[in-house]
């Protein structure tokens, strides 16, 4: 049974007997929660209802605590959206995955959570500036742009 803390404790390995941290923990790739989460986010954007996905996920992690004040009720879609990445926040701490969510995710009007403040912490300044849309995407390594010359840098690389 694992330990009632454990979501807390992810990534930090364990203590050998000389007193030094070894980095043994196994990387998890996907997980229930993250169906279940995927599937609120699938909902939200289909103006359907995400509640009881992100419901589950919070009764699992409360377990034996769990009380219906901790229930998550739908919202608008940018009331969804942020609610379903802040869930993801606490649920996949550890696990790399938020840059891809609030990359992925969108608010109200269509624009990446990584402009909005709101998903941001602290929420007083958007992960990225709007100036800084390029680096949504990824740069071409140079490399790979040697041995094919007909590709082109994704634009905002092109220094």
């Amino acid at each position: 049974m694992a330990h009632k803390f454990a979501r807390h404790k992810k990534g930090i390995g364990s203590v050998n007997s000389n007193n030094q941290r070894i980095f043994d923990t196994d990387i998890i790739v996907y997980r229930y929660a993250d169906v279940l989460l995927m599937m609120a986010e699938i909902e939200n954007a289909l103006s359907g209802k995400c509640a009881n996905y992100v419901n589950e996920v919070r009764k699992r992690a409360y377990g034996k605590n769990w009380h219906p004040q901790f229930a998550y009720t739908d919202g608008s879609y940018a009331d969804n959206e942020l609610t379903i990445l802040h869930e993801r926040d606490k649920e996949f701490v550890w696990e790399g995955k938020r840059w891809f969510d609030v990359v992925r995710m969108h608010d109200a009007n269509g624009k990446s959570l990584a402009f909005s403040a709101t998903a941001n912490y602290p929420a007083d300044k958007s992960i990225l500036d709007p100036s800084e849309e390029y680096k949504l995407l990824w740069p071409i390594d140079v490399n790979v742009m040697s041995v094919n010359p007909l590709l082109k840098q994704t634009p905002g690389y092109e220094k």
